[in-house]
């Protein structure tokens, strides 16, 4: 009955498909990588990386420390409260410090591209691709990203998702993945789960401390970063500045080899800024600004190239937060405002290509606000409560001109905004048993009220195992596009879930060992589409079907001797859409288009020496579909894309207390594979650079 809406980056970032024929879905854009690949540079990296392998510095003593199990992580994003893994019966995973300087020479998406429960299609690609991000199987607009505990997104897109590529992973202090339904706590787009991104704050004891990088590698990519941080008295301040460049090449695959389609290129400037104030023994205050700006070639299309395509993406956000202690608890209030304004220009290209409508423009601006206010209290030894308010406001500024056609939606009507209520409990015996529960009131603008509710049990019936489940609700708004743009609808009800998880999780006694398996279920209702009509403006958004999707995911550390970690991880997820058609007759299909049901990440790390870091990576990928539009048929295809592997070496070495060089080899073996069908990925490729702190 309805074209099944699935977001694909090109709507995203404003295709020109959806404009002029609204029923067809384009894929246009996720700006992609790589073609081609030098053989003599190949090599060339090949020997300098056996060069710092073989270096007689080996011998030099550093002392380094080694990594905590998985339940002695610290983590604020589970309730809101710092507390250990161990005292939670939520599925949390932590990317710490230690892990993110193991990859200093890649992106965020590539990180969070290897850790179990997420698929990030497009984190492969040429820098400037927006990648997709598939937790738990889930649509990438079903996760929430928040910078330091607060939500950001993108109120100009079509799904106000956020565009990833704004962090640098220099600028981070950690990660955590919170996974399931966590509307009660979050709010609206929690479905799979919610991504919390914690930037760096100060962590000298001193007036000023000094830390940064330099490094090049494969594509012409070179990068710099610089940052300052420090303490005194009662204020402390940290100012972080990254350089990223890239002379990169084709996003789109020249499938004749023979096309001669140009490199795209990528530059981006990241800027984050934070200070502090312990005004009283009880009260700190904290503010935050991000500023990040990046320019990007792209190409037209899957398999179109375009000479003179760029994107201009702009985002800031500042946040302030603050903190009051009290006897049994805490007192938060926080805020944050984020502005995002995206620039698409095509100026006429010679000769025009079958789907250009040069000349071409789109500028979309949005911004969006945030504020809460909550009370995180501990009763008792066995019982805490968490209750809190909270309020968003949504507010975009479109304007378009594909090849004369076009619109202009100004901020006046793409505008929308709720408020929420919630609270939530912790009832628990010695962290032995336990169970977390909670509710959400959302009062909508538009769509009326949502009601989410959380019921989490624990049990462990040994200190060293824990049995954890869950069920819950969650849900998801329509954007302000969805709901006020040229096939707005206002009568849109919010797609809202059901899900359930069964796990248990082990960890020895000497924190050489931890396992962790993961069974969870989700059911979507109401899901937005795209639905066609005969008149004018010939479609509009709508609510139908159903998406039902199941997954397991296993993880597993284990440290056999104090300098050797092997971790590695397995996800399988499998889901429907269930959906009526032209006849009434209910059916169902598979539709995880770009999502592997098999997915599996191995890492060996060794620690030489006190100096010396060595780490392998093996990562598999199953087969997958994915969609793309033919401009030759004119139709919207499927396409089947092979299944892959990347095999990756990582070696660091600590020259002196304040100096490291590391080397990221990627791709070992050459494998040529695809993310997203007609876009190139990467080739064999690497990057090598020095780091230093004072």
């Amino acid at each position: 009955m309805y074209s099944n809406h699935i977001p694909l980056s090109g709507e995203k970032q404003g295709c020109k498909g959806p404009v002029i024929q609204p029923f067809i879905f384009l894929p246009s854009f996720p700006e992609a990588v790589t073609k081609s690949f030098f053989n003599n540079m190949k090599r060339t990296w090949i020997l300098v990386a056996a060069t710092v392998c073989s270096s007689p510095l080996w011998s030099q003593q550093v002392s380094t420390d080694s990594l905590p199990s998985p339940l002695d992580e610290v983590v604020v994003t589970a309730n809101k409260i710092s507390q250990k893994q161990s005292s939670t019966g939520k599925s949390v995973l932590v990317i710490n410090r230690a892990t993110l300087e193991q990859n200093a020479g890649r992106t965020l998406a590539q990180v969070l591209n290897e850790q179990a429960g997420l698929f990030l299609a497009g984190a492969q690609n040429n820098l400037g691709t927006v990648p997709s991000v598939y937790l738990r199987g889930s649509g990438s607009a079903n996760t929430l990203i928040l910078i330091d505990g607060m939500p950001v997104t993108d109120a100009s897109g079509i799904s106000i998702e956020f565009d990833i590529n704004h962090f640098s992973i220099d600028q981070i202090e950690r990660v955590e993945i919170l996974k399931g339904a966590q509307s009660v706590l979050y709010g609206s787009d929690a479905v799979a789960g919610v991504i919390n991104i914690i930037t760096k704050k100060s962590t000298a004891n001193k007036a000023i401390g000094i830390n940064g990088q330099l490094a090049a590698g494969s594509f012409n990519t070179y990068k710099g970063n610089l940052g300052i941080d420090g303490q005194k008295g009662k204020l402390n301040y940290s100012a972080q500045y990254s350089r990223l460049q890239s002379g990169g090449f084709s996003a789109a695959h020249d499938a004749s080899g023979g096309a001669g389609f140009d490199k795209d290129g990528f530059k981006q400037n990241v800027l984050n800024l934070s200070v502090g104030l312990q005004a009283t023994k009880q009260w700190k205050v904290q503010g935050y600004y991000q500023f990040s700006d990046y320019k990007t070639d792209i190409d037209d299309a899957a398999f179109e190239d375009d000479k003179n395509r760029t994107v201009f993406n702009r985002q800031q956000v500042i946040g302030l937060k603050s903190i009051l202690q009290l006897p049994k608890g805490q007192f938060v209030v926080h805020s944050n405002y984020n502005l995002v304004n995206r620039d698409y220009r095509d100026p006429i290209n010679n000769p025009v290509g079958p789907n250009d409508f040069d000349p071409s423009s789109g500028n979309y601006k949005g911004n969006s606000f945030f504020a809460e206010a909550y009370l995180n209290s501990t009763i008792n030894s066995n019982l805490s409560l968490l209750a809190g308010v909270d309020y968003r406001r949504n507010q975009a500024d479109i304007a378009t001109d594909f090849g004369g056609f076009g619109s202009s939606l100004s901020k006046d009507s793409l505008e929308a905004s709720m408020m929420s209520a919630y609270v939530s409990g912790h009832l628990h015996k010695d962290n032995r048993f336990g169970i977390e529960m909670g509710g959400r009131f959302t009062q909508h603008q538009d769509f009326g009220d949502a009601l989410t509710y959380s019921l989490n049990p624990y049990y462990s019936p040994i200190k060293q195992l824990k049995i954890f489940a869950s069920a819950g609700s969650a849900f998801r708004a329509p954007s302000v596009y969805n709901l006020a743009s040229e096939y707005g609808n206002t009568a849109l009800e919010p797609e809202r879930s059901q899900q359930q998880e069964l796990g248990i999780q082990f960890s020895s006694k000497n924190n050489q060992l931890f396992v962790r398996a993961t069974y969870f279920r989700r059911t979507i209702k109401d899901i937005i589409l795209f639905a066609p009509l005969t008149v004018p403006p010939y479609g509009q958004y709508q609510n139908g079907d159903k998406q039902a999707d199941r997954g397991l995911e296993l993880e597993a550390s284990w440290k056999p001797i104090s300098k050797l970690t092997i971790t590695a991880n397995y996800t399988y997820v499998n889901g429907e859409l269930n959906t009526s058609t032209i006849s009434g007759k209910d059916t169902s299909y598979f539709n995880l288009y770009r999502r592997p049901k098999n997915n599996v990440n191995f890492n060996i790390g060794y620690q030489l020496t006190d100096a010396f870091y060595v780490g392998v990576n093996y990562r598999w990928v199953d087969k997958r579909q994915d969609l793309f539009y033919n401009s030759s048929t004119f139709s919207t295809e499927v396409a089947d894309l092979k299944s892959y592997y990347n095999l990756d070496l990582y070696a660091n070495y600590k020259l002196t207390k304040q100096f490291s060089v590391y080397v990221d080899v990627r791709n070992i073996t050459d494998q040529s594979y695809f993310d997203l069908v007609g876009y190139n990925a990467r080739r064999f490729n690497m990057m090598g650079g020095i780091r230093w702190q004072f």
